[in-house]
C-alpha cells in the first residue's frame, strides 16, 4: 500500500507582541527561453539558503530515578516495624521529541514550518519547546504565532539582536512542469543539505495526505527532488533562489524517498503566515454551499444552499455548475474550495455558474469560514480578532482567538471582551474550531480578560 509520510516536527503558545510584518516578493517570471548554459547554482544557493534552519522539538516526559520498591511492600514492612525500601522518584523532563526544518521569511524573524513538525502527534496540541538553529550555528527558542492543520502550515518566530537573513517569495501561480527547483533542509537532522529536481506536476489534490483531517486544503507542487526525513518545512527555491514552497511529504512505500515528494505552494503559505500576524488566526472566505463531483461535469456541482448565507443572499441555487471563482478558473470541488478559501471574507467577487446550460455571473460578498457556523455555546456570539477588533476592546496584539461580542450576561455565559483562546488545550480562531473541541462534561477554557490570563471551567450537558 502506498503510504504518505509527513515529516515531522515546534514550540509552546506564547504570542508575539509585535504586528509588523517585512517580506520581500518577487513575482517576475522565469526566464525559460533562455539558451545561457549555466554550470552552476552556487552564487544563487548562497543567497537563499542562509535562511534555511533546523526546527527542533522537545517534551516534558516523566522519568523514574532510584528506588526499587513498590508500596504494597513497604506497607507490609512498616506494619512489620522493618525499614523502608527508598520509593522511586518521578521527575517531569524535558526530551527531545522531534526535527524538522524550517525557512526564514521576514525581517522580524518570522519562520515557516509544518504544522505536523510542531505538534504531537498523538494530541494535535503543540510541543512545550522549540528550538531553531540557524546555518551559523545560533540556537533561539521560537515561539509559535500560529498553526493551520488545513495546510499544515505553522508560523513561528524568533528574536535576534542582529539583522538575520531571509528569503524572498516568488509567485508559485507561475511554475510550470519541468522548472528547476532545490530542496532545502535539514534531512535525517545531518545539517544543511540541498538536492536538486523539477516541477514534476503542479495542483496536485486529493491526495488524501491530511488523513483524517477536516477541511484540509490540498494543492502541493510535486518535485523529484529528492526530500527525505527532517527535511519538513524547509524550503523549495526555484533557480532565482526565490522561495516558490513549503516541503512536506513524500509518496512512498517505504519512508525512503523515490522521487515522489510534495510541498504546498508559497501563495497558501504567504496567505497564512499574514493572516496569523496581522489577525491572529487564518481568515477564509466562506460561500455556503455543499459542493458536489459530478460526472462529465467540468466544474462544481452546487448540491445544498445554506439558509442567509452569502450564496443564498447572492442568488446560488442547487444544479448550478461554479467553473470560475473571481478570475481563476475552476475544474473540480478542490479547486472551487481552494479559490473560495483564499479569498478574504468580505470581499465581492465574481462567480461565473452554469445554469440550465447558460453562463451567469453572480456577484457575491463572501462570509468568513467557521462564523457562519451554529455555536454550541448558548447566550454569546463570538467575533475574529482582527487589527481593528483588538483596538475597539482593548485587546493587546499579542492576543489571540475569539473575543466575546454579544452575552446574555447570565453567570453561565461568557462575559462581553472576554477572549477564548483555548479549549482542552487546543488554540481556536474560529467557531467550527470552537465546536469541534467541545466535549460533554466539563471542558476547560483558557481565556483572557482585562490584562489577564486565567482557566475556566464550563459544562457542555
Amino acid at each position: 500500500m502506498t503510504k504518505f509520510f509527513l515529516f515531522l516536527f515546534v514550540l509552546s503558545i506564547s504570542l508575539s507582541a509585535k504586528q509588523s510584518l517585512t517580506v520581500k516578493v518577487d513575482t517576475s517570471d522565469l526566464p525559460r527561453d533562455s539558451k545561457r548554459t549555466l554550470h552552476s547554482y552556487s552564487s544563487i544557493l548562497k543567497g537563499a539558503t542562509p535562511a534555511v534552519v533546523s526546527v527542533t522539538t522537545q517534551q516534558y516526559v516523566p522519568l523514574r530515578y532510584g528506588g526499587s520498591a513498590n508500596p504494597l511492600e513497604n506497607f507490609l514492612r512498616r506494619y512489620y516495624g522493618l525499614p523502608e525500601i527508598d520509593q522511586p522518584v518521578l521527575e517531569m523532563e524535558k526530551v527531545p521529541s522531534g526535527i524538522g526544518s524550517g525557512v526564514l521569511v521576514s525581517a522580524e524573524g518570522h519562520v515557516i514550518t509544518n504544522a505536523h513538525v510542531i505538534t504531537d502527534q498523538r494530541t494535535g496540541n503543540p510541543v512545550e519547546e522549540v528550538i531553531v538553529k540557524l546555518a551559523t550555528d545560533q540556537e533561539f527558542v521560537a515561539e509559535i504565532i500560529g498553526f493551520d492543520r488545513s495546510t499544515d502550515v505553522a508560523v513561528l518566530k524568533i528574536e535576534a539582536e542582529e539583522e538575520l537573513p531571509f528569503v524572498t517569495l516568488a509567485n508559485s501561480d507561475l511554475l510550470q512542469v519541468g522548472d528547476v527547483v532545490f530542496a532545502a533542509g535539514n534531512p535525517l537532522g545531518i545539517g544543511l543539505t540541498v538536492t536538486m529536481g523539477i516541477v514534476s506536476a503542479t495542483k496536485r489534490t486529493e491526495l488524501d495526505v491530511f488523513r483524517g483531517q477536516r477541511g484540509a486544503y490540498e494543492n502541493f507542487i510535486q518535485t523529484d527532488a529528492s526530500i527525505n526525513q527532517g527535511n519538513s518545512g524547509g524550503a523549495l527555491l526555484d533557480t532565482k533562489g526565490r522561495l516558490i514552497g513549503i516541503n512536506t511529504a513524500i509518496i512512498s512505500q517505504t519512508g525512503a524517498s523515490i522521487g515522489i515528494g510534495l510541498a504546498i505552494p508559497v501563495n497558501m503559505v504567504r496567505k497564512v503566515l499574514t493572516d496569523f500576524v496581522q489577525d491572529g488566526s487564518v481568515r477564509r472566505g466562506f460561500l455556503g454551499v455543499e459542493l458536489l463531483e459530478g460526472k462529465e461535469i467540468d466544474g462544481a456541482l452546487v448540491g445544498k444552499v445554506v439558509s442567509q448565507s452569502a450564496a443564498d443572499l447572492a442568488g446560488f441555487l442547487p444544479g448550478d455548475i461554479i467553473i470560475q471563482v473571481g478570475n481563476i478558473k475552476v475544474s473540480s470541488v478542490n479547486e472551487s474550495r481552494l479559490a473560495i478559501s483564499q479569498t478574504e471574507p468580505g470581499t465581492t467577487i465574481p462567480i461565473i455558474v452554469i445554469r440550465n446550460n447558460r453562463k451567469l455571473t453572480l456577484n457575491v460578498t463572501l462570509d468568513l469560514l467557521g462564523n457562519s457556523e451554529k455555536l454550541l455555546i448558548p447566550g454569546i456570539s463570538l467575533k475574529s480578532l482582527s487589527s481593528k477588533v483588538k483596538e475597539d476592546y482593548g485587546i493587546p496584539v499579542q492576543v489571540r482567538g475569539l473575543v466575546v461580542e454579544k452575552s446574555t450576561g447570565e453567570e453561565k455565559t461568557f462575559k462581553k471582551g472576554v477572549v477564548i483562546v483555548e479549549i482542552n488545550g487546543v488554540q481556536v480562531s474560529s467557531i467550527q474550531e470552537v465546536n469541534e473541541q467541545l466535549k460533554k462534561g466539563i471542558n476547560r477554557f483558557y481565556v483572557w480578560y482585562r490584562g489577564k490570563y486565567f482557566f475556566h471551567a464550563y459544562r457542555i450537558p
